[in-house]
C-alpha cells in the first residue's frame, strides 16, 4: 500500500547534531550535494538552489539546483535576508546562500542548521580536493623531472635537442614548439621546429621588431604572454593566420652561457604557475645536458681523449660548493682529489630552511663516463633538496632517474640532514661506507640503510632514528678511497686509521679535512692511490 503524500504540518523535523551527522565525514563535493538534496526532501524543502560568493564582482552566482535546474541570475548580496534564504558562512566570510523555493511549509530550524554547517564544509572539501590535485600535480612533476633526467644521457646534440623538445612538449602539453640553437654569428636559427611551419619562430617578434628569441638568448629572461598579452605586445600580424593562445619562450643556460632558446606555445589550458615552474626546472635540467653535449662534441672535434678528460674535470669541478657552509652552530668543507683526470665521485652541501643538507656519492669506475654519471645525478639532487623534498623520498626519485638511464653504472651515497638548534641530525645511505661520528670524542659508525643506487626502481631507504650531536662533535662523509687506500706493502688505510685521524685532527672543518689528506699521503708513502679521494667534514660548533 503506498503512503500517502505528507501534508505541509506533516514536514519532519531535524536536530542540529542530526544534520551534522549526516554532513560531517562526507568525502566529496559531490557526495555532500547528494547527502543536501536528501536532506532537502526529507525536510520538504525542494526545490531549492545552491549559490556560490564570487569575492571578485560581489554576487552570488548559481551553483547547484536541488529538484530543478542549475541556470539562475546572479543575486546581489542581500541586506536582509527574505524567508527560504539561508546565509552560508565560514569564520564571518560569506560563502554561499541556500534558496529554498518550495511550497511546502518546512522546518526553518533545521535548515538553518543546514546553512549553519555547510558554509565550513564546503569550504573544507574544497581545500582536500584542491589538496589533492595539488599532490597529484606535484607526483606529476616529480615523475617528468624523473624522465628528464634521461636527456642527460644524450651526447649526440641532433638527437639531444629532439628529446627536449618532445620532453617540453609533454610536460608542457604545449601544441607547437621549436628549439634553437646560435649560429657561427650567434643568431639564434631553429634546429627543430614542432608544428611551426618554416621560418614562423623568428616572425615572432615584439611591436617594436625584435624577435622574442633574441630578447631571451641576450639575457633579459623568460617570456610567458597568455593571449591578450600576446595581443598587446607582439606584432601578430606578421605571422597570420597563425595563432598564438599562449606563449612561453625560456632559454637554455648553463654555466653562465645561453646555449639555446626553448620556444613553447598553445597549451591545453594556459601555462599556469606550477606548469611554468615545471617548465623552468626541466629547462634547467635540458639546458645542462645541452651544455655537456655540445662542450664534448667541442672537445671531440679538437682532441678527443685528452679533451673528454678536460672537459669531465671542469663539469665535475663545477658541480662542487665553492668554499665552506657555516650555519649558527654547524660548519662544512669538502674537497674531492680524483685519483685520474676525472672520477665518479660527488659531494655538496647546502642550507634549507635553517637547516644543513650535506651528501656524498660515489659512482661504480672513473673516467668521462662516470662523470657525466654524477652529472646526472647532480642535477636531480639539487631540483629535488631544492624544492623541498624530504631526504628518503629525495633519495627515492634519485634512484629511478639512474635506473631509468639504464648506463650500467651504479652510486652509492649518503645524505644528512642537521639542525643546528637542537643538533638533531638524519641520514639515509645508500650502500655507501659507514659515516663516521666522532661523538664526545669517541668514533661511532653510521651504516648504510639501503642498497646503491641506479640498480633497481623503486628501491626505499628508510632512514635510521634521528641522532643528537654534541658540541666539538665531528661529523664526516667520505669514500671508501680513504679506508682501501694502500702503502707499498699491500696494507689499507682502514677505519680505525681513519677514526684516530680524526680524532688527533683539531681546528675547523677545512683544518680538519686537510689534516686526514695529509694523513692517508703519509700512509701510502708516494704509492699511487687507485681510487679518488672525497670527503665532507661537519663540525658541532
Amino acid at each position: 500500500m503506498t503512503a500517502p503524500e505528507p501534508t505541509p504540518d506533516q514536514a519532519p523535523g531535524l536536530s542540529l547534531e542530526q544534520v551534522a551527522d549526516l554532513l560531517v565525514g562526507v568525502e566529496s563535493v559531490d557526495a555532500l550535494l547528494t547527502t543536501v538534496d536528501d536532506l532537502l526532501s526529507q525536510l520538504l524543502a525542494l526545490p531549492a538552489r545552491l549559490y556560490l560568493w564570487d569575492g571578485g564582482s560581489r554576487v552570488y552566482y548559481a551553483a547547484h539546483g536541488f529538484g530543478c535546474p542549475r541556470e539562475a541570475p546572479d543575486l546581489p548580496s542581500p541586506e536582509f535576508l527574505p524567508p527560504g534564504w539561508y546565509r552560508l558562512s565560514s569564520r564571518g566570510a560569506p560563502v554561499g546562500l541556500l534558496v529554498v523555493e518550495s511550497e511546502w511549509s518546512h522546518d526553518q530550524k533545521a535548515l538553518a542548521h543546514l546553512g549553519a554547517l555547510l558554509g565550513p564544509i564546503l569550504i573544507a572539501l574544497h581545500g582536500q580536493e584542491r589538496s589533492r590535485a595539488e599532490s597529484r600535480e606535484a607526483h606529476a612533476q616529480v615523475e617528468q623531472v624523473i624522465n628528464a633526467g634521461d636527456l642527460l644521457s644524450h651526447l649526440d646534440v641532433d638527437v639531444l635537442l629532439v628529446k627536449i623538445i618532445e620532453t617540453m612538449l609533454s610536460a608542457t602539453r604545449a601544441q607547437v614548439g621549436a628549439v634553437l640553437t646560435p649560429d657561427a654569428g650567434g643568431t639564434m636559427q631553429v634546429r627543430v621546429p614542432w608544428g611551426f611551419p618554416e621560418g614562423v619562430v623568428r616572425k615572432v617578434c615584439f611591436r617594436d621588431g625584435t624577435p622574442v628569441v633574441d630578447r631571451v638568448a641576450t639575457g633579459d629572461g623568460a617570456v610567458c604572454l597568455d593571449a591578450a598579452q600576446a595581443e598587446e605586445v607582439l606584432d601578430l600580424a606578421a605571422i597570420a593566420p597563425i595563432r598564438i593562445t599562449a606563449l612561453l619562450a625560456l632559454p637554455l643556460s648553463a654555466r653562465g652561457r645561453t646555449q639555446g632558446v626553448l620556444v613553447l606555445a598553445n597549451p591545453e589550458d594556459g601555462f599556469d604557475d606550477h606548469r611554468q615552474r615545471l617548465a623552468r626546472t626541466l629547462c634547467a635540467m635540458a639546458a645542462i645536458a645541452l651544455d655537456n653535449a655540445l662542450l664534448v662534441k667541442a672537445t671531440l672535434d679538437r682532441d678527443r681523449l685528452q679533451q673528454e678528460m678536460d672537459l669531465a674535470r671542469t663539469v665535475q669541478t663545477g658541480m662542487y660548493p665553492v668554499g665552506g657552509l657555516a650555519l649558527p652552530g654547524l660548519a662544512a668543507e669538502g674537497a674531492s682529489r680524483p685519483c685520474d683526470e676525472t672520477g665518479g665521485d660527488y659531494y655538496t652541501y647546502l642550507e634549507r630552511d635553517g637547516r644543513m643538507l650535506a651528501m656524498i656519492g660515489d659512482v661504480s669506475g672513473h673516467g668521462i663516463g662516470a662523470a657525466l654519471f654524477t652529472t646526472m645525478a647532480h642535477a636531480v639532487i639539487t631540483q629535488q633538496l631544492r624544492a623541498g623534498v624530504q631526504i628518503e623520498p629525495a633519495f627515492m626519485a634519485l634512484n629511478d632517474a639512474l635506473s631509468h638511464g639504464q648506463s650500467g653504472r651504479f652510486m652509492t651515497a649518503a645524505l644528512v640532514e642537521i639542525d643546528p638548534v637542537s643538533r638533531v641530525f638524519r641520514y639515509v645511505s645508500a650502500g655507501h661506507n659507514p659515516l663516521l661520528w666522532i661523538h664526545r670524542g669517541e668514533p661511532r659508525w653510521l651504516e648504510s640503510c639501503g642498497m646503491p643506487m641506479g640498480i633497481m626502481p623503486g628501491a626505499a631507504f628508510p632512514p635510521p632514528a634521528p641522532l643528537v650531536g654534541a658540541p666539538g662533535d665531528l661529523l664526516i662523509l667520505y669514500t671508501d678511497g680513504f679506508t682501501e687506500a694502500a702503502e707499498p706493502g699491500n696494507e689499507l688505510y682502514g677505519e680505525d686509521r681513519l677514526a684516530a685521524a680524526a680524532i688527533a685532527a683539531a681546528g675547523e672543518p677545512g683544518q680538519v679535512l686537510k689534516a686526514m689528506i695529509a694523513d692517508v699521503d703519509r700512509f701510502a708513502a708516494g704509492r699511487p692511490l687507485a681510487d679518488d679521494l672525497t670527503m665532507v667534514v661537519i663540525r658541532f660548533t
